[in-house]
This record gives C-alpha cells, structure tokens and sequence, in this order.
C-alpha cells in the first residue's frame, strides 16, 4: 500500500505559501531579507502583512472574497429540490426512458477525513471531515430523492500506514450505517481532484454512463466540473456550504476558525483556476 509522495507534499507545500495566513508570512520574511536597509518601509509592510493576517481571518472579508471572486469563478446556484420531483413524477405519468437528459448516478467527492478519532474506533479511529459529511448529507438526500445509485470518490494521498482509510471507503460506510444511503461503487486511488474525475470517469463509462450529479461544496464546484467534464461526462450541479449573510455582527469582523477556513477554500480554488487556465 503506498503511503504519501514528494509530490504530493510539495504541491500542497507550495499551496500553503500561496494561501493566508503564509503568503503574509512569506512577505514578511521577503521584507527582512531584501529591505533590510529600509526600516520605514519594511515596518509599514509587516504592518500591512500582519492587518491582512488578522482581516483574512474574518467572516465579513471571507464573504466579501466570495462575493469578489464570483465574477471570475462563477459560483453555481443551490439544486432545486422541487425540480427533481416534478420531473420524477413526469417519469411516472408519461414513463420516460432511462434515455432521457437527466443524471444516472451521483458522485460525491471527498472533502478530507479526521485522523485520530479515537470517538469511531469502528472506522479504525478516523472520521470524515465535516467538509466531508456536508457532501454526504446532501449526497443522500439527494439519493432518497432520486433512488439513483451513489459513487465515492476519495483516495488518501496523506497516508502514512496501512491503517489509513481511504475516504472513499470511510464515505462508504457513513453513508451506508448512519445516513442509511447504499453505495454502488467506491473509487478510493485518487489523491487529486482531477484524479477523482478521471479514476470515477473509468468507472461510469464501463456501465455506459454520462450523465451525473456531481456532489461537492459550492467553492470546489467550478473546478471538479471542469473536471469531469473533461472526462466526457455531463454534470449537473448539487453544491453545497454556502454561507452568505447580507447582514453582519461585531464578530464578524473578529479573526475566527470559520473566517480563516473560509478564506483559504476561496483562495485555493482562485489559484487552483489560475493554474488550470495557465496549463491550457
């Protein structure tokens, strides 16, 4: 079983000095090293590196680059529930065929697992993240919706023993024994989203399917679409984790775990964009 790569860690090594709150710190270290002659200019600049370190870690400034990168990154909208029951009960009425344009199957991408769980030493003491379990939640009920079949997609590009499970597989499990939603296939070799699209892709396509329901947070969506629509499936969109507010409290403006992660998703997948597009 193979365990983490070189790759793997410098690709993500390199992500983190690209992201809050490193790429402040990147700039501070830049500062000492190259204005060290400028006292004036290297204080105002580890000023403004540790004011952004504090406001990239708020709610309000989380929002607001969600808001900002929407007209780069084109956000998808939240599926509509109502939308699949009319068209289950157009399915019934006039019996469409399987033939017709809407999805055959859901995917549902990992979101990360929690390592030492010692609370579910059933899943050998490691859980899925709540990232994870969002996706789940609203995989299923998507799933109960539609009585489609589910696919998994989640390697464990972190491993470090054999003990590590592969999302996929602890996914597989959640679903099945605490949110009562049976798997059909589990794709668990994947360590990057492209990967999730390519390895699933191999899967649906040896059952002659093309169309799905591509399940992950609203901020990933963009760029998994792309994704497995470069694998020549069509996908429509069930995103979640949105979290916008119109209105905002003191706290807001307070740094907090949930403004910091919110940023660094945002931020990640600006990059990850970027990157792409520079690739093409």
């Amino acid at each position: 079983m193979t365990t983490w790569s070189f790759t793997w860690a410098l690709r993500n090594l390199i992500a983190e000095l690209l992201m809050p709150p490193g790429i402040w710190i990147v700039l501070i270290a830049l500062v000492f090293i190259f204005l060290n002659k400028y006292k004036k200019s290297q204080k105002a600049v580890v000023l403004l590196a540790v004011a952004m370190i504090w406001v990239t870690s708020t709610n309000f400034a989380a929002i607001q680059l969600t808001n900002i990168a929407d007209h780069f990154m084109h956000w998808p909208k939240p599926l509509d529930f109502r939308d699949i029951k009319s068209v289950i009960v157009i399915r019934n009425i006039n019996s469409i065929h399987e033939s017709d344009n809407k999805a055959q199957v859901i995917v549902i991408l990992g979101g990360g697992r929690r390592k030492g769980a010692i609370d579910v030493p059933q899943y050998q003491n490691q859980d899925v993240s709540a990232s994870t379990m969002e996706r789940l939640r609203l995989g299923s009920r998507l799933a109960k919706a539609t009585h489609l079949p589910v696919l998994v997609t989640g390697g464990a590009p972190d491993r470090v023993s054999a003990k590590d499970i592969p999302e996929a597989q602890l996914m597989s499990q959640v679903l099945q024994l605490e949110l009562g939603s049976p798997v059909k296939w589990i794709e668990d070799q994947s360590a990057t989203t492209q990967e999730n699209a390519a390895f699933s892709a191999k899967i649906l396509k040896k059952e002659h399917i093309d169309r799905i329901y591509l399940v992950t947070h609203f901020w990933h969506m963009p760029r998994a679409k792309g994704f497995f629509e470069g694998q020549g499936l069509r996908v429509i969109e069930v995103p979640t984790g949105f979290y916008q507010k119109e209105q905002f409290n003191p706290l807001d403006f307070y740094p907090s775990n949930e403004g910091f992660q919110r940023s660094r998703w945002i931020w990640h997948e600006i990059l990850g964009e970027l990157w792409h597009r520079l690739k093409l």
